[in-house]
C-alpha cells in the first residue's frame, strides 16, 4: 500500500483523504472493543480511540511522519503480515506484492488471455467474407493470433525496469501513466518532449525513457486497435474497397481517385504510395466491442441493463422503454443473451479549423453501447469513433456510401456474431449486436433517413400526412394543423375564425412504419397525402436508406430520433426574436402580415398603406412596449444561477438595445426551461404568458431523467392544446418545421426513453474534443485519427491504474466523496461533505450555541425518548396552572420545551449516571455535555454533489449558491412544510472529538403565517426576505439545519413586486438517484385548459393589443421577397 500520503502537506487533498480512509480500514483489524492506537503527531500510538476520533486527530494534527511500518495496527490473530501490503527484502529494498503490482500488467494479461481464448475456441474458421479486403470481425485466426502475440510480448516487456533499482514503476507503467496525464490535461507534444528531456536528466544513469513523443506514441499504439483507410470517389459516388480496391477511377463519374503528383514529387516514385483525394478512415467496431468484454473492469457493466436495472414502470434507461421491449419480444433468441449489445449511432459535421472563413466539413460517425449504466453510456470514454468521413464538403445524401463498412459489420454481428471472451464470467460466447436508432440534428436526419425535410412534407413523423402551407410573401412553408392532435369532440376543431379559416375534422397522423417505406421503394409505388392526392414516394424521400439492409431495421418504430437540443434552440430563438421584434429575425414582419391577408385570417392585423408609402398595422397580442421589453431583459440581465447550472447568460443580454445575442444551445435550454417564463410574467398579456409558461413546463418535464408512461400520455394531449393555443396567438410564419416537431417529442420519449440518451449534447461535446486535436491542418482527419487511436488505448488502459487520477476516477467539480469524515458511532445520521475556501476558528455566542446544540439533540435517535419525556413533564405542570384551549396549550408547550430542553436533558443524563441506570451510555453523556464553544466556520460547503455558499460570499459573484429549501414537519402545523431561506453562516460543531457535524445557519422566510410565501397567478412560488422567522435573536428560534438536509434553490427578483423573489428549484448535475428525480417534477403553473377561458371572445380582442400604438413597417413591395422587420416603438 502506498504510504506517501502521510507526507502530503494538504490534509484535505484527495490523496491524503483516500490514504487515510484506506488506513482506517486496515487498522480496524487491530481494534479491541472498537478502538485502536491513534498515530497522530500528538498521540503517537500511545492512546486508543474509535475510528472516528482517530480520523479527526489525524486530520487535525497530522499523521506521525516516521510511522511507516504500521506495526501497531496489524491483526493480532495473524501470524504474518497482511499479504496486501508491501514489505522489505533482505537488501532493504521495498518489494511490490501481487495486489500492489501496477494495473498495466493486469491489463496486458486480460487482453492476452482474451485473444488466446478466442483463438482457441475457433481453431478453424471459414472465411465467410471472401477476399481479405472485405470486412472481417477482428478475430480471424491470423488476426487474433497477432493480437495475442502482441500482448504476450508486451507482457514480457512490462517487467523492464525504468532504471536500476526502481521498484515503484516499470518502464511501461511509467510511460503509460505519464501519457495518461498528457491526454487528461491537454499537454502539447512539444511540452511532453521537454518533460521527457528533463526527466532523463533527473533520473539516475541508465534510465530507459523514450527520446521523443513519437516513440511514446508508437508504444501506445501497440496497446490499442488499428484503423483502416479506404479511398473514396472525390464526388462521393463509391468506395474503392472489396472487389473495387484496385480501380483507379470511379465507375460512376470516372473521377480519378488519386491526388495529382507534382514534378518535384514524381522524382521519387519508387516505393511511393499514392494518396487518395478522399480517404475514409474506418475504425472497426467488432474488436472494440470484444475488448469491452475481455476487460474485467467493464465486462460486468455490459450486463447492467439486465442484472441491476430497476423494472418498476418508470423510464430511466432505454431498456425501460417500449422500443427495447418490443425488440426483445420480436427477437427472443437475441434477447436471451443479455450480453448482446444494443447500439445507438450519432453523426454531425464540424469545421476542424475553428475558422468561420473556412467551409471545411468533416463528419465523424460515433457509436455508443446502451448496455452500460446511465452514468457511463453517454460519457466520452464510452463513445466509439467508427468512421471519419473526410471533407471538404458534407457528403449529403451520399453518406450511405461511407456507411457501407459499418453496415456490413452490423449485418455480420446480427447474422453470425463473433466469438468473444467474457473476463467476468471466464467463458467464451457468441456476441451479437443490433442498432436501435440514430441520433442527429435535423439536417443529418435527412441525410441518414432519406426523408426530404425541406419540402412541404418536411415532417418525417407525419410523413405524407404533414399539414403545410406555402407562404407566398414569406417564401417558405409553415406547419400548422395542430388541432388534429386534439380530442375529436374538442370545440376548437370547428373554430374557423381563430385558426386558419377552416374546420379540422381529421385525426392525428399515423407515423409511417419502416415496412411501409421499404415496400414503397421496392415497388416504386405511390400513396395518398393529407388531401387525398396520389403522390410518389420520391416526393417525400430522396433515397432508400442504407440502414434498411439491416434485417430488423424496418421493424424499429422510431429509427431516427428528433434532436431535442436543436429543437429547443430553434423554438427559443423564434420566441425571443418575435417578442423582441429583432430586425430581420422576427416572425411578425410585413411579409407575415401580407400572408395573413392572403389567407383571409385575422383582418384586424392586416397592414394598411400610409400616404408616405410605408405600412402600418395594429400591434399583435404578443407585442410588447419598449418599457416592457426592457423590464423583461432586466430580469435576465440580473439573474444569478447556481454554480454549474449554466453559463453567464447576462453577458448575452443588451437592455439598452433591447436584444439578446450570442446564445448557445444550452443557454436556450436553460432560458426555455426556467428563466424565460419568469421574465415574461407581467410583461405579456395573460393568454400569451400562459401559453409560453405551459410550453416551458412541457420541455422541462420532457427532459426529466425519470419519466412515467401515464404522465407522458397526458403530455401528448397537453402539447396539442398548447400548440393550438399558440396558433391563435402567433402568425403562421412563426410555425416553422422545428416548432411543429415539438408535438412528436413525447411519442418518441414513450418509445425510446429519456431524452438524455438521444440528444446531441454529449455528441457535440465529443466533436469539440476531436476538433481540439487537429495538429496538422493539411491533414485534419489524419490528425484526429492518430490522436483517437492513442487516446483510445490510454483511456482503456487507465481503467486498470490504481492510485492514479484518470478519466474514470477523477472527482467531479462538486464531489463530496469523503466518507471518512463520518464516524460509524455518530448519533446523528448525516451524510458526507466537506468545506471549501478559507476555514476560520470562532467562538459561538451562548444563544447560537444552544440553538445549534438543540437542533443536534432533536435529530439524534438516542435523545428521542427524552424529548417526549420532557414534553410530558411540561404538560403536567401546565395542566395544573391553566385551562387554555388545546391549540394554545400546544404552542405553550413548544415554547417551554425549546427554552429549557438543553439544560433539562443535561441534568437528566447526570441523574441517570448517578443512579447507574442501564439506559445511561457514553453517547448520551457526550450529547448532554454538548459541543465545544469553539467551532470551525467556513464560507462554502459541498454535500450531495451540490455547492453551497454563504450569502455574504455572493455579493461580487455571478453565481448564487446560498438558496436552500427544507421539507420538515412541525408540531404546530399539520403536514409537511417547505421552508425557503438563504444561508448566512456555516459552522462545524465538535463534540469533543466524539463526532463532528456541519450546520447551516439560515434566514428563513415566514411560511408558517404565510407572510413571506405565496403563489402567483401562474403557480410560481414567491418569497419575501423582509418577512422572516427564526432569525436567531430568540433562544427558541431554530435557524440551524444539517448541511445534508437542504436542497438547492435559487431566487429571481420579481419585476412587479419589490422585495419578492421567484423561487426555482434545481437538481445537481450528473446524479442518477433512481426515483428521487420524481420529487421535483411538478409544474410551476396550473396548466389545466378549458375551452371557455382559452378561446377568444371576439376577433378584435383576440389578436390586437389596443393599449399600444400601431406598428410601423419599413416599405417593401409585397411581391418581392425582401428582408423586412418590425420597427420598435421608439423608432415608430
Amino acid at each position: 500500500m502506498d504510504r506517501s500520503w502521510i507526507h502530503e502537506p494538504n490534509r484535505f487533498s484527495e490523496k491524503f483523504l483516500k490514504g487515510l480512509y484506506n488506513f482506517i480500514l486496515f487498522a480496524k483489524a487491530s481494534a479491541r472493543d472498537g478502538r485502536f492506537a491513534c498515530p497522530c503527531q500528538k498521540c503517537v500510538n500511545m492512546q486508543r480511540f474509535s475510528p472516528g476520533v482517530v480520523s479527526s486527530h489525524i486530520l487535525q494534527n497530522g499523521f506521525s511522519p516516521g510511522y511507516t511500518d504500521w506495526i501497531f495496527h496489524r491483526d493480532p490473530t495473524s501470524q504474518t503480515s497482511d499479504s496486501s501490503y508491501s514489505h522489505q527484502n533482505d537488501d532493504g529494498l521495498r518489494e511490490v506484492d501481487a495486489q500492489e503490482q501496477h494495473g498495466v500488467q493486469q491489463f496486458l494479461e486480460d487482453m492476452a488471455v482474451g485473444y488466446d481464448e478466442i483463438e482457441n475456441s475457433r481453431s478453424r474458421v471459414e472465411n465467410d467474407w471472401g477476399d481479405s479486403s472485405t470486412i472481417d470481425d477482428g478475430t480471424q485466426p491470423t488476426e487474433a493470433y497477432e493480437y495475442a502475440k502482441r500482448f504476450h510480448d508486451l507482457l514480457e516487456e512490462s517487467d523492464e525496469e525504468l532504471f536500476s533499482g526502481c521498484r515503484k514503476h516499470s518502464k511501461l507503467s511509467f510511460i503509460l501513466e505519464l501519457y495518461n496525464k498528457k491526454c487528461m490535461y491537454g499537454w502539447s507534444d512539444k511540452s511532453f518532449e521537454d518533460l521527457l528531456t528533463t526527466m532523463r536528466e533527473t533520473l539516475p544513469e541508465g534510465e530507459k525513457l523514450p527520446e521523443s513523443s513519437y516513440e511514446v506514441r508508437k508504444l501506445i499504439d501497440a496497446l490499442g486497435l488499428d484503423y483502416q483507410t479506404i479511398d473514396a470517389c472525390p464526388n462521393d459516388c463509391m468506395l474503392f474497397w472489396k472487389e473495387h480496391i484496385d480501380e483507379p477511377r470511379c465507375l460512376h463519374c470516372n473521377a480519378y481517385r488519386y491526388k495529382e503528383e507534382t514534378e518535384s514529387s514524381s522524382t521519387s516514385k519508387r516505393n511511393k504510395i499514392r494518396k487518395g483525394v478522399k480517404v475514409l478512415r474506418w475504425f472497426p467496431l467488432i474488436p472494440r466491442l470484444q475488448r469491452l468484454f475481455m476487460c474485467k473492469k467493464t465486462a460486468s457493466l455490459m450486463r447492467w441493463h439486465f442484472d441491476e436495472r430497476r423494472d418498476d414502470g418508470y423510464l430511466r434507461h432505454p431498456a425501460d422503454a417500449r422500443a427495447w421491449k418490443d425488440f426483445d419480444s420480436r427477437y427472443a433468441d437475441f434477447a436471451k443473451e443479455p450480453r448482446n449489445v444494443r447500439l445507438g449511432l450519432a453523426t454531425d459535421g464540424f469545421n476542424p479549423f475553428r475558422s468561420l472563413s473556412s467551409t471545411h466539413s468533416s463528419w465523424p460517425v460515433v457509436v455508443t453501447a446502451y448496455n452500460l449504466p446511465p452514468w457511463l453510456c453517454m460519457k466520452q470514454s464510452s463513445l466509439f469513433l467508427c468512421l471519419l468521413i473526410p471533407g471538404p464538403k458534407s457528403p449529403g445524401a451520399n453518406i450511405d456510401i461511407y456507411l457501407e463498412p459499418f453496415i456490413e459489420e452490423l449485418i455480420h454481428l446480427w447474422e453470425k456474431g463473433v466469438d468473444t471472451y467474457d473476463a467476468h464470467a471466464k467463458t467464451t460466447f457468441k456476441l451479437h449486436a443490433s442498432l436501435l436508432w440514430t441520433i442527429n440534428d435535423f439536417p443529418a436526419y435527412s441525410m441518414l433517413s432519406g426523408w426530404r425535410t425541406k419540402k412541404g412534407y418536411g415532417c418525417p413523423c407525419c410523413g405524407f400526412n404533414t399539414w403545410s402551407k406555402w407562404l407566398t410573401h414569406g417564401n417558405k412553408y409553415c406547419f400548422l394543423g395542430h388541432r388534429r392532435f386534439l380530442s375529436y369532440d374538442h370545440s376548437w376543431r370547428r373554430n374557423k375564425k381563430c385558426f386558419d379559416g377552416t374546420e379540422e375534422l381529421r385525426g392525428p397522423p399515423v407515423r409511417m412504419t419502416g415496412s411501409c417505406i421499404r415496400d414503397l421503394w421496392d415497388s416504386n409505388g405511390s400513396t395518398r397525402d393529407l388531401n387525398g392526392t396520389n403522390i410518389n414516394i420520391t416526393e417525400g424521400c430522396n433515397k432508400k436508406s442504407i440502414f434498411f439492409r439491416l434485417p430488423y431495421w424496418e421493424y424499429n418504430r422510431v429509427r431516427h430520433n428528433l434532436d431535442v437540443m436543436h429543437i429547443e434552440k430553434n423554438v427559443c430563438d423564434n420566441i425571443l426574436d418575435t417578442l423582441l421584434s429583432v430586425r430581420g429575425k422576427t416572425k411578425d414582419n410585413l411579409k407575415a402580415r401580407f400572408d395573413m391577408q392572403e389567407m383571409g385570417i385575422r383582418r384586424t392585423l392586416h397592414p394598411f398603406k400610409l400616404p408616405t408609402g410605408k405600412y402600418e398595422a395594429a400591434p399583435a397580442l404578443f407585442e410588447m412596449s419598449s418599457t416592457e421589453k426592457k423590464q423583461m431583459l432586466r430580469v435576465l440581465k440580473h439573474v444569478k444561477v447556481p454554480d454549474g447550472y449554466s453559463s453567464n447568460i447576462s453577458r448575452c443580454v443588451d437592455v439598452k438595445h433591447k436584444k439578446i445575442s450570442g446564445l448557445k444551445s444550452h443557454d436556450c435550454h436553460v432560458l426555455l426551461h426556467d428563466l424565460l417564463p419568469v421574465a415574461v410574467r407581467g410583461c405579456l398579456k395573460d393568454r400569451v404568458a400562459r401559453a409560453l409558461i405551459d410550453l416551458s413546463a412541457y420541455f422541462r418535464e420532457l427532459s426529466s431523467k425519470v419519466l412515467k408512461v401515464s404522465r407522458l400520455e397526458e403530455m401528448e394531449v397537453e402539447i396539442g392544446e398548447i400548440l393550438a393555443r399558440m396558433e391563435m396567438i402567433f402568425p403562421p410564419s412563426f410555425f416553422t418545421i422545428m416548432v411543429h416537431l415539438v408535438v412528436h417529442l413525447v411519442e418518441e420519449a414513450k418509445w425510446n426513453g429519456p431524452v438524455q440518451y438521444r440528444w446531441m449534447y454529449p455528441i457535440e461535446r465529443y466533436l469539440m474534443t476531436l476538433k481540439a486535436h487537429v495538429g496538422n491542418k493539411a491533414y485534419p482527419e489524419a490528425s484526429i485519427a492518430q490522436w483517437y487511436i492513442a487516446n483510445e488505448a490510454i483511456t482503456f488502459c487507465s481503467r486498470y491504474f490504481e492510485g492514479v487520477r484518470t478519466r474514470f476516477n477523477k472527482p467531479a467539480r462538486n464531489s463530496d466523496d469523503m466518507d471518512l469524515l463520518r464516524t460509524e458511532d455518530s448519533p446523528v445520521n448525516t451524510t458526507s461533505g466537506h468545506p471549501i475556501g478559507k476555514v476560520e476558528n470562532i467562538i459561538l455566542d451562548p444563544t447560537s450555541w444552544v440553538q445549534a446544540h438543540r437542533y443536534v439533540l432533536y435529530n439524534s435517535k438516542e435523545v428521542l425518548p427524552y424529548i417526549e419525556e420532557h414534553k410530558d413533564e411540561i404538560k403536567r405542570k401546565l395542566s395544573s396552572r391553566n385551562r387554555r384551549n388545546n391549540a394554545s396549550r400546544l404552542i405553550e408547550i413548544e415554547k417551554v420545551h425549546h427554552s429549557t430542553f438543553v439544560d433539562w436533558f443535561k441534568g437528566r443524563v447526570a441523574r441517570l449516571e448517578e443512579m447507574h441506570d442501564p439506559r445511561f451510555t457514553a453517547e448520551l453523556k457526550g450529547l448532554a455535555r454538548g459541543p465545544n464553544y469553539g467551532v470551525r466556520q467556513f464560507k462554502g460547503y459541498i454535500t450531495k454533489g451540490v455547492r453551497y455558499h454563504a450569502n455574504c460570499r455572493e455579493e461580487e459573484r455571478k453565481t448564487q449558491n446560498s438558496g436552500v429549501v427544507v421539507a420538515t414537519k412541525t408540531s404546530s402545523l399539520e403536514g409537511e412544510i417547505l421552508y425557503y431561506g438563504r444561508i448566512i453562516d456555516m459552522i462545524e460543531l465538535n463534540y469533543f472529538e466524539r463526532f463532528r457535524v456541519a450546520l447551516f445557519k439560515c434566514e428563513w422566510v415566514d411560511v408558517e403565517r404565510g407572510r413571506g410565501l405565496k403563489k402567483d397567478a401562474y403557480g410560481y412560488t414567491m418569497v419575501n426576505f423582509s418577512r422572516l422567522i427564526h432569525t436567531g435573536s430568540n433562544i427558541r428560534d431554530e435557524p440551524f439545519v444539517f448541511a445534508d438536509q437542504v436542497r438547492p434553490v435559487f431566487y429571481i427578483k420579481d419585476s412587479q413586486e419589490p422585495d419578492w423573489y421567484v423561487a426555482l428549484r434545481t437538481k445537481p448535475r450528473d446524479t442518477y438517484e433512481l426515483g428521487d428525480e420524481l420529487v421535483y417534477q411538478s409544474k410551476n403553473a396550473d396548466q389545466s385548459l378549458s375551452v371557455e377561458n382559452a378561446g377568444p371572445a371576439s376577433e378584435d380582442e383576440n389578436w390586437v393589443r389596443n393599449d399600444l400604438r400601431p406598428v410601423a413597417f419599413e416599405y417593401v413591395d409585397p411581391g418581392v421577397a425582401a428582408t423586412t422587420s418590425v420597427m420598435s416603438e421608439d423608432e415608430a
